[in-house]
């Protein structure tokens, strides 16, 4: 039996184009750390949007803790202030429960 999230991210990006490949290259190695280390990080996607420079994470936990300690990893911590350097505008981001 899987496990039901109980707590989603939604999050979209625009990336300036000559910091794309640094981007991939961050978001790649935070996805390794996070499947290695988070057992309540139940789904971590990063889909390509409509354009080239888009990117969509989606992201589902066990509950908003587990999402918390996420955030709060040491690698993501570093992964983020270089991430957020990347970024071209603000990024959409939604946190959501389910619905039934």
């Amino acid at each position: 039996m899987t496990r039901q999230a109980g707590y989603c991210c939604y999050m979209r990006v625009r990336i300036k184009p000559e910091k794309l490949a640094e981007f991939i290259g961050l978001v790649r190695e935070l996805r390794q750390q996070v499947l290695a280390n988070e057992p309540d990080t139940l789904v971590f996607e990063i889909l390509q949007g409509p354009q080239p420079e888009e990117l969509v994470f989606f992201e589902c936990f066990t509950d908003q803790a587990a999402q918390q300690r996420h955030q709060n990893q040491p690698y993501h911590a570093a992964m983020s202030q270089a991430g957020w350097a990347c970024l071209d505008g603000d990024p959409v981001i939604e946190f959501m429960e389910p619905a039934v």
